[in-house]
């Protein structure tokens, strides 16, 4: 095992050296399980005999801050890649160490995307302080938990590229998701207004048929551009499992309101 893992730190992108969490998978794995525990044991057991807190003013900042990450994020993928000279079929990892160039700047930008999928973590804390346990399902664990593991492999070994196609695409779902969390907060005469809500679920699982597609264009050589084709395989093999919690909680939600009306 150990010797598999020396070989496959050997190809690791040399320009991310030294960067905060970056030396070892360690850190980010322990954070990611301390999460997980956190959701399912620690959080509950640490409300069982408190109230709610309402924290109405810290979840509108918070939503207000992914909002403005995601922009940014979304924007700059964007800017220094797909609508500049990325080939939209293909594309493999530049590896310029200049700090001005764009291989340099998505790199860093890379990082900081992996650093939001830690802060994400927050919503499933809100869940836990305002004792909304219910809201905290397998499927927000798991897809939360995976996400750092998933970014920190990116940024280590393969910091631009082919797979920061799902990146931005995901930032724009964020921008969607944490204004709809924003303008909810405010009632129910907003939410009323807020005709996306319904097509949430609908248009995370669109990103992953997307991203889905995307990689099988590399691992079946339809367009060759020498980004690793076994990195586009992990990346599909999670889309396919995302796509079916996904899919299992949008049934599983349109029974229950089929059933409320019924009622």
């Amino acid at each position: 095992m150990m010797k598999f893992y020396n070989k496959l730190w050997e190809i690791r992108d040399k320009r991310v050296d030294g960067w905060p969490l970056m030396e070892s998978v360690w850190p980010t794995l322990i954070i990611c399980m301390a999460y997980m525990i956190t959701s399912k044991f620690l959080g509950p057991l640490y409300m069982r005999n408190r109230a709610p807190y309402k924290l109405y003013g810290a979840i509108r900042l918070y939503n207000v801050i992914q909002v403005i990450a995601s922009i940014y994020m979304f924007v700059n993928l964007m800017r220094y890649g797909w609508w500049n000279h990325y080939n939209w079929a293909c594309q493999n990892v530049e590896l310029s160490t200049n700090p001005d160039s764009l291989a340099m700047k998505m790199a860093v930008l890379c990082w900081w995307c992996y650093l939001s999928k830690i802060l994400d973590f927050m919503d499933t804390f809100f869940f836990i302080l305002r004792k909304k346990l219910s809201h905290i399902s397998y499927l927000q664990v798991i897809h939360h938990a995976i996400m750092p593991l998933y970014g920190w492999s990116l940024v280590r070994f393969l910091p631009g590229g082919q797979e920061t196609f799902g990146g931005a695409i995901n930032a724009f779902v964020h921008i969607l998701m944490y204004s709809y969390y924003f303008l909810s907060s405010f009632g129910p005469e907003i939410q009323k207004l807020i005709w996306w809500k319904r097509y949430l679920t609908q248009i995370q699982m669109l990103q992953f048929t997307l991203v889905f597609v995307k990689c099988c264009i590399n691992i079946f050589g339809i367009v060759e551009c020498g980004y690793p084709w076994q990195f586009s395989l992990v990346t599909a093999s999670m889309m396919a499992l995302f796509f079916a919690l996904f899919l299992n909680f949008y049934l599983t939600a349109y029974k229950s309101s089929k059933k409320d009306k019924s009622l």
